[in-house]
């Protein structure tokens, strides 16, 4: 026992060093997938064939594909399409590849959970603000936002979680995050340490998980005070 936490110890600084890599995939993909999912999701919604189907097609692709898949067509084909144009991408860094394969994986799946959350909508509370004279943003804002944010929060959570987990993929294209550096930490000592090493990253995971379940659920309690067909939705009934 005094051996393991010997290893742990002597290892934990390392790990530590590489979890702002795990932070910065997680927060600047999840942040650039709300957007794009958003759009995707209008589209789907919306009524021009045209975006419908290509939005269609594209949530299928991204749903149906290993991830892993994903990022070496992104890693492999950007260059390939940018150097045809005359853009060198010699200086990116392999992170950019991966924010990118990451974002527009997350963005299939954010978008199929706005459009679920916009279709759980009591339209019984829009068609009250349009009798109240709202207008279409005073509406969006006031009721569609607010009870649509409730809904899909918990499963944006869940989604994020699960790209927090998933992040290690990057270490195809070369960049390591907290497992990652496990791995090379295992790798480079023959195996020696190493169910400490990932009993530590589990633990570290875990503990992430956690922090942001928490967060999470703080924020859609307090959405849904005042909106009693949420009001009895839980975070924590979902999927962690």
């Amino acid at each position: 026992m005094t051996e393991s936490l010997q290893i742990i110890w002597h290892y934990l600084p390392a790990l530590l060093k590489a979890l702002p890599t795990t932070f910065y995939l997680l927060i600047v993909s999840v942040l650039i997938a709300a957007v794009l999912g958003f759009f995707l999701a209008w589209a789907k919604i919306g009524k021009n064939k045209i975006t419908k189907a290509l939005s269609s097609i594209f949530i299928s692709f991204m749903r149906g594909t290993p991830m892993m898949v994903q990022i070496l067509l992104v890693f492999i084909m950007i260059p390939v399409f940018a150097s045809n144009h005359n853009i060198d991408t010699s200086t990116w860094s392999p992170s950019v590849y991966a924010i990118i394969a990451f974002s527009l994986n997350m963005a299939a799946f954010f978008a199929e959970i706005y459009r679920s959350a916009y279709i759980s909508l009591d339209y019984r509370q829009i068609e009250a603000a349009q009798s109240l004279g709202m207008g279409k943003v005073q509406i969006f804002r006031r009721v569609i936002l607010p009870q649509g944010a409730a809904t899909a929060l918990p499963n944006l959570t869940n989604m994020s979680l699960e790209l927090m987990k998933n992040t290690s993929i990057a270490a195809v294209i070369g960049v390591y995050d907290i497992l990652g550096r496990a791995s090379q930490l295992a790798k480079n000592n023959y195996g020696v340490g190493q169910m400490e090493l990932y009993m530590t990253v589990a633990v570290l995971f875990w503990l992430i998980g956690l922090i942001i379940l928490s967060i999470s659920n703080a924020v859609t309690a307090r959405l849904n005070r005042g909106n009693p067909a949420n009001r009895k939705r839980s975070l924590f009934g979902a999927r962690g």
